[in-house]
């Protein structure tokens, strides 16, 4: 199994990578194809939003009762080879093709990879297991800042989303080599209807995981924001180069990979205890960064705002493993890629979606040399949603709490 684990570590990387390369190379398309800010925003927000969620749902159902690795395998091939086909387009049109398929083809690829990783161990080793599992994400982001800013850089942007594709097709190959891992219960349980309907009733009936279920999605709010806008305000109110923007977000994602994998071990200990860590975790997460998150954007001196920055960043993915691990403990073992793909569905059109676009808008509205400054710190206002959210649900007894040891 560690072979499947780390080849599923890859391709989520490799999904990051294709995923967020084109947000490094926005400009450099934008000037070349002569394409508008309104027409990069629909590619770069919309298009991928709207086509990762419409193909969440039947991609889970798929992973529900069929062949996993053939689906994670498939997807990340079929991505690769359609970043690859991007490096080619000469309109708008083909890139919005090419943005619609490879969300949808990555959207099929995580309900399958959770089932995998989850069905593989109890809830308190999920935790760990889903810590390493997403801090591929940021592995990916880390490689498309340095492929999108290097390789974008010296040879051009087709050359870079060209390499980029390549690296999302070896793993996605290389998956089809391994064997499709057993599952302890039956598939074949239930019609498609079924796993849907039980799978969100029985989010939706437990309050604890309705919570959990809701504050991920806002807290997503704050993260993709974050990503979207946090370069620019190194540059615009400390005067960071693009460059030094690009390494302080490059150390950040550097940063979040480890803290990750921490943050879940120590969370997946103490659940083994107490099964409410898996919310208790995330909540205390969120309280402690949102002050130090603050103190990064209201330090007039660079190096105070740095070094606030390590500790959110460093902390940035770790609520997602402990609420996923306490989705799939609520719902039946084949109901599993349903509640990671709705989660990762809202998650997405509604992370992704407002995130960005309230930044930018509230910057707009508030106009003025630090317009961008305070929409940010607003910003924050959804983290603590979010915190308290979570610590609602830590505080909920459960007389069905499953055993986890």
């Amino acid at each position: 199994m560690k072979v499947v684990y780390w080849l599923l570590f890859a391709i989520y990387a490799a999904n990051y990578l294709d995923r967020q390369i084109f947000s490094v190379l926005l400009e450099a398309i934008r000037l070349e194809l002569a394409l508008g800010d309104l027409e990069m925003g629909l590619l770069s927000g919309l298009t991928f939003s709207v086509a990762f969620a419409l193909a969440s749902i039947p991609a889970a159902l798929a992973a529900a009762t069929g062949n996993r690795r053939n689906i994670v395998a498939v997807s990340a091939t079929f991505w690769g080879l359609v970043t690859v086909a991007s490096a080619f387009a000469s309109s708008f049109l083909h890139l919005l093709l090419a943005r619609a398929a490879i969300a949808a083809a990555e959207a099929a690829s995580i309900p399958a990879s959770h089932s995998i990783l989850s069905d593989s161990t109890n809830a308190a080793g999920r935790v760990r297991l889903f810590g390493q599992f997403v801090s591929g994400s940021a592995l990916g982001g880390l490689m498309a800042l340095v492929i999108g800013g290097v390789v974008g850089h010296l040879y051009g942007w087709r050359v870079a989303m060209l390499c980029a594709g390549v690296l999302g097709i070896i793993p996605g190959l290389l998956m089809f080599l391994v064997k499709e891992p057993l599952r302890d219960y039956r598939s074949e349980t239930a019609g498609s209807e079924a796993l849907l309907l039980g799978a969100l009733g029985k989010i939706w009936k437990e309050k604890r995981s309705r919570l959990v279920f809701v504050a991920e999605i806002v807290n997503q709010i704050v993260l993709s924001g974050a990503v979207a806008w946090y370069p620019a305000f190194l540059m615009r109110k400390h005067g960071f180069s693009q460059i030094e923007a690009a390494a302080t977000v490059s150390i950040g994602a550097l940063l979040a990979i480890a803290g990750t994998i921490v943050s879940s071990r120590v969370i997946g200990n103490l659940a083994r205890k107490e099964w409410n860590w898996l919310a208790r975790g995330p909540a205390i997460i969120l309280l402690v960064t949102k002050p130090l998150s603050l103190l990064f954007l209201l330090a007039d001196q660079p190096t105070l705002a740095l070094a606030a920055f390590a500790i959110p960043a460093s902390l940035a993915l770790s609520s997602y493993p402990p609420t996923i691990s306490l989705l799939h403990e609520i719902v039946d073992p084949p109901e599993r890629p349903i509640a990671s793909a709705a989660l990762m569905a809202l998650a997405t059109v509604v992370g992704l979606g407002l995130g960005p676009t309230l930044v930018g808008a509230a910057s707009v509205a508030i106009g003025g040399a630090s317009s961008l400054n305070i929409a940010l710190v607003c910003l924050q206002g959804f983290g603590v949603i979010a915190a308290v959210l979570y610590w609602r649900a830590s505080c909920l007894v459960s007389t069905d709490a499953p055993n986890i040891r």
